[in-house]
């Protein structure tokens, strides 16, 4: 188990040397390999365990000019109640072929 003397950012360090999730997920039509959120978060699962981590994830929908984005935010706390805390964004295309409305967001997300 991990020293509980490490700080928050300490841990979140060795979390991301350690983690490896390879894109295991295949895209026959773009021909692409990916990894999704789920294989991602499989991978980290363990190592959150290991430095006594949590992980919070949270999507919204902004509107930015005339533009929506989902805004998704990450939240690792310690046992002790420190946290680090971030933000991403992603706009949706205006279409993509095969996909209705909902099915965009969710992709973006």
């Amino acid at each position: 188990m991990a020293d509980n003397k490490m700080t928050i950012t300490e841990k979140l360090g060795l979390v991301q040397f350690e983690l490896k999730a390879p894109k295991s997920q295949n895209n026959d039509f773009a021909h692409y390999k990916y990894r999704s959120c789920e294989d991602i978060l499989e991978a980290v699962k363990p190592l959150l365990h290991k430095y006594k981590l949590t992980i919070g994830i949270n999507d919204s929908i902004v509107l930015i000019g005339d533009r929506y984005y989902v805004k998704a935010t990450i939240k690792v706390a310690d046992y002790e109640g420190n946290c680090v805390e971030v933000d991403g964004f992603a706009r949706e295309p205006l279409t993509k072929k095969g996909m209705d409305d909902a099915q965009l967001t969710g992709a973006t997300s």
